[in-house]
């Protein structure tokens, strides 16, 4: 059996600690889709139910307690050890390729507590044209925005994403307003990359 992902092991215990998927989300700085999704993944590794349905909401199950249980002891031992090294011997370089606006809206914000941990590793940030390119030879790890088929890569599930169509109040006047969906078509519509996202809508 593979060892499970730390960020799925990190959402199992903030679930277990707190009891609700939101929470766990609101402290693990995700969606609740993908603190969910996290878990489903988790169960697949493991091969045994974590959670049960009760009633409206869920809970974990007995076995799933006495393994949120270890994973606690687990990360608890992993946190320490990180304090007790404070990054000390950890240095080079690492350089990780994101969309510019999750680089300046998320990753900037951050920056100065990884610096604070690794203060002897040079981080680059890279920003790629394409949300979904995952080809700069330079970078180390990426985040990237897409279906996650990336070929001969280790991708993991950050958070999902739920699209819905914006138009400004301008627009919306000049266009006589929108009474149904097909309304859409009558105007310009701006895209990524092409028009994927509008026909899934």
């Amino acid at each position: 059996m593979r060892i499970p992902s730390t960020q799925a092991l990190r959402a199992l215990d903030s679930f277990a600690r707190h009891g609700s998927v939101w929470r766990a989300a609101d402290e693990l700085h995700l969606t609740r889709s993908a603190v969910s999704h996290q878990l489903r993944l988790l169960e697949r590794d493991l091969g045994f139910d974590l959670l049960q349905r009760i009633g409206k909401g869920v809970a974990l199950t007995p076995r799933g307690q006495r393994y949120a249980a270890d994973v606690r002891k687990a990360l608890t031992v992993l946190g320490d050890a990180g304090t007790h090294n404070n990054g000390a011997g950890v240095g080079g370089s690492f350089a990780i390729s994101c969309p510019p606006g999750f680089a300046s809206m998320f990753l900037c914000t951050h920056i100065g507590e990884f610096q604070q941990m690794y203060p002897d590793v040079a981080l680059s940030v890279l920003t790629p044209r394409r949300l979904d390119d995952v080809s700069n030879p330079d970078a180390d790890a990426f985040i990237a925005f897409g279906v996650g088929n990336w070929p001969n890569r280790a991708v993991e599930l950050l958070c999902e994403v739920s699209f819905t169509p914006l138009c400004s109040p301008r627009l919306l006047n000049k266009v006589g307003g929108f009474s149904k969906p097909a309304d859409v078509l009558r105007a310009s519509l701006l895209h990524l990359s092409d028009t994927e996202d509008w026909a899934r809508w």
